[in-house]
């Protein structure tokens, strides 16, 4: 399973303010994301009116207060207190405007993200590497238009995503809410590609066309930032080609699935592109990053990290770097299925010159 400290830490919230699980409820416990050195990471309502019906009246205080700490019986320091034992802890709290603000220790919440985000990312290699294959497409996939273009980049997707997830659950890709399901599987529709010109269902541009169409898009935004040579340069047209390639898969599955999506296949400026590049950019630079300094340590130029345990995260002070670990280390999704264990496979793989813009690329899948 997919661990996610920051739901069972709502979930925990819950069941000691009501003695019952979230489910469906969880949205009176808000987890922030912005300001959470102000408002801190979580926060609930203390009004009893917010939890009409989730709070058994059998078990209110005689105290008919509207303060929902006084009517259940506990305290603040009672939660802290219970937080104690569980993953992520709390380090205070505070009464504002009607609300509980909670606010996490720090240390041990990263210490805990961390930890986590390894065993998320072993798990999520070892799936990816394995051979569920529960997911078929409609006869409407072999060709080449841009609707089956997406259709079988979405059917790739959700392949992946039931790897994952350890889903073994048969599902069935489709562009026709018509056509008819197999026996045992579940239907997914897939929606058009439209000419976001025209309006009209793309038929003229193949999805190769498509593709190469984002490749000099691409060209061109490597170009303005890094300069003519990658026009010309092996290394750089191997890594624009595949850099295009994911924009364009990018841009078909960013919109809702079930949706047509609108496509401007216009070759006049390189907009189309900006954002699948910034994301992949920023990822290829983070993975050049992790890869030079593996480089730099085999070398010996750079002293190997120390144990995670011997680590000292108290350096960790800034405001953005916490927000960082919150947002998006603790704050990665999770998945309730349990997965089979297997071997996972280490990533060992050295090659590349500096400012490589091969291996800028290496392991984005999309």
């Amino acid at each position: 399973m997919i661990q996610n400290s920051l739901e069972t830490f709502a979930d925990n919230v819950f069941f000691f303010l009501t003695g019952e699980t979230r489910g469906s409820k969880g949205l009176l416990v808000k987890k922030h994301s912005e300001s959470v050195n102000i408002h801190g990471e979580f926060s609930f309502p203390l009004t009893v009116k917010s939890w009409h019906g989730l709070i058994d009246s059998s078990k209110l205080s005689v105290d008919e207060s509207n303060n929902l700490m006084t009517c259940i019986g506990k305290t603040t320091e009672e939660l802290i207190k219970e937080s104690q034992n569980w993953n992520l802890q709390i380090n205070k709290v505070k009464e504002r405007k009607g609300r509980i603000h909670i606010f996490l220790d720090r240390i041990i919440s990263i210490r805990t993200g961390m930890i986590e985000a390894l065993k998320n990312n072993e798990l999520i290699t070892s799936r990816l590497d394995g051979t569920l294959n529960s997911v078929s497409c409609e006869s409407l996939c072999n060709d080449n238009c841009m609707s089956s273009f997406r259709l079988r980049h979405f059917a790739e997707t959700i392949q992946n995503l039931c790897a994952i997830s350890g889903n073994t659950l048969k599902i069935f890709v489709s562009g026709k809410s018509s056509c008819i399901c197999p026996d045992g599987s579940k239907m997914v529709l897939c929606g058009a590609v439209v000419n976001a010109k025209t309006g009209s269902k793309e038929k003229s541009i193949t999805g190769d066309e498509f593709v190469r169409l984002r490749q000099n898009e691409m060209t061109l935004i490597a170009q303005h930032k890094y300069g003519v040579r990658v026009s010309t340069d092996s290394k750089w047209k191997e890594f624009i080609a595949s850099l295009g390639e994911s924009a364009a898969v990018f841009e078909l599955l960013e919109t809702k699935p079930s949706s047509a999506v609108k496509i401007n296949f216009g070759s006049s400026s390189a907009g189309s592109s900006k954002g699948a590049a910034f994301v992949l950019y920023n990822c290829a630079r983070l993975e050049t990053i992790v890869r030079t300094f593996n480089e730099k340590v085999d070398e010996a130029v750079y002293p190997p990290l120390p144990e995670f345990e011997n680590t000292d995260l108290t350096l960790l002070t800034q405001e953005d770097e916490w927000n960082i670990v919150f947002n998006f280390i603790l704050g990665f999704p999770g998945t309730k299925k349990t997965p089979a264990s297997s071997n996972v496979r280490q990533n060992t793989d050295a090659k590349g010159a500096k400012r490589n813009p091969q291996d800028m690329f290496t392991n984005i899948k999309y």
